[in-house]
């Protein structure tokens, strides 16, 4: 027979460095977000083009970077949750 184990504490610790994570990844994004917008450089359109597009790629990374971190804290509560209904389950068993 198989045996299946699990630490609860050791998953706790797991999903709060996730959540930790993802709450990081956030910050540094807001607190970059100027640093990483980009002023065309001259009124000519290659400079407009050219600042034009980097904005566009940086809105586009901050959207993933966004999901990115709702993902990590969708995991950290289904790990959570997956991890309390196994010891409940196991505490059902041992009674």
């Amino acid at each position: 027979m198989e045996t299946f184990s699990i630490r609860p504490g050791d998953v706790s610790d797991v999903t709060g460095q996730l959540a930790q994570l993802a709450d990081r990844v956030r910050r540094v994004m807001e607190a970059e977000a100027l640093n990483l917008t980009v002023a065309p450089s001259a009124r000519d359109e290659v400079s407009q083009r050219v600042a034009s597009t980097l904005n566009q790629v940086h809105t586009s990374f901050a959207k993933a970077s966004c999901s990115g971190d709702t993902q990590l804290h969708d995991l950290a509560t289904g790990l959570r949750s997956h991890t309390d209904q196994v010891v409940a389950a196991d505490d059902g068993l041992a009674v």
